[in-house]
């Protein structure tokens, strides 16, 4: 459907829309189209994914779609294509665990190789707001667990 509408705002919302799914396999099947220009054009496959990385199933998928794809993308895009530097602040913004800063830290060292483009000072910033968000966790942890029990008694 979203293929066939030829109004830009009807396709963002479709594709928008699609991305709400809560089945992973849908969701990882969207993100293969996301690389098919058959059904997603080119210049929105970065939004795409965007969307998807935003929902709450659909953000780890992201994740491992980008660790595994990067070189794909980064090639397929270019390295002066901003957007990556979108796709990279919404899967990582809710990171709070050491395996999460983990991975942050191997993707990068990986890539370093193929590059991040614009995207490079996001990385930076999302190790960062990683570090800061395990801070808050170890923080507050057991302040908002009782907070919880409290309200559920």
């Amino acid at each position: 459907m979203f293929r066939n509408t030829t109004f830009t705002a009807e396709s963002d919302r479709l594709r928008y829309a699609l991305s709400c799914a809560k089945e992973p396999w849908l969701l990882n099947r969207y993100l293969e189209y996301s690389l098919n220009q058959e059904y997603i054009r080119k210049q929105d496959s970065i939004s795409t994914i965007s969307y998807i990385a935003r929902n709450v199933v659909g953000q780890s998928l992201v994740w491992d779609f980008i660790q595994s794809r990067w070189e794909t993308l980064f090639n397929k895009f270019g390295s002066s294509f901003f957007l990556f530097s979108h796709i990279i602040d919404n899967v990582s913004e809710r990171f709070a665990s050491e395996s999460e800063l983990r991975q942050l830290e191997q993707f990068r060292k990986d890539n370093e190789h193929i590059g991040f483009g614009m995207a490079a000072p996001t990385i930076s910033l999302a190790l960062e707001r990683t570090r800061s968000n395990i801070k808050w966790v170890n923080k507050n942890k057991q302040e908002v667990l009782k907070w919880f029990q409290r309200a559920s008694e």
